[in-house]
């Protein structure tokens, strides 16, 4: 709530995004997950933060198996194409297992972050 309403002050949002980074390489899957979803929508809130989020997010994807999660770090390999160089040949991989995955979330994100 800090970050999405600008209450913080400066360099709040950062310092977030960074211990969410943090939480991503935990290996607990739910703290994974959660954190995966948060920082996802920080990152449509704040573009700026997308360099720091991205530091993991190839990382990560191969271990989150909770759909929220799976489909938050999905978006944000979308989101952060352009600064990720294997964003593309990670979501390759999910594509071609596309058939097999279950949830529509995750699929529907998939989809969007081809196409960007």
């Amino acid at each position: 709530t800090i970050v999405v309403r600008d209450t913080g002050g400066p360099g709040c949002a950062e310092s977030i995004a960074q211990r969410l980074v943090d939480m991503l390489d935990l290996n607990i899957e739910h703290v994974q997950s959660e954190a995966a979803t948060a920082l996802s929508l920080m990152i449509r809130k704040h573009a700026e933060l997308k360099p720091v989020a991205a530091t993991s997010l190839v990382r990560t994807l191969k271990y989150v198996q909770e759909p929220k999660g799976k489909a938050s770090i999905i978006f944000m390999l979308g989101e952060c194409g352009e600064i990720i160089q294997e964003a593309p040949y990670a979501l390759e991989k999910l594509i071609d297992n596309y058939d097999t995955i279950k949830d529509p979330i995750v699929k529907h994100n998939l989809l969007n972050a081809t196409m960007k």
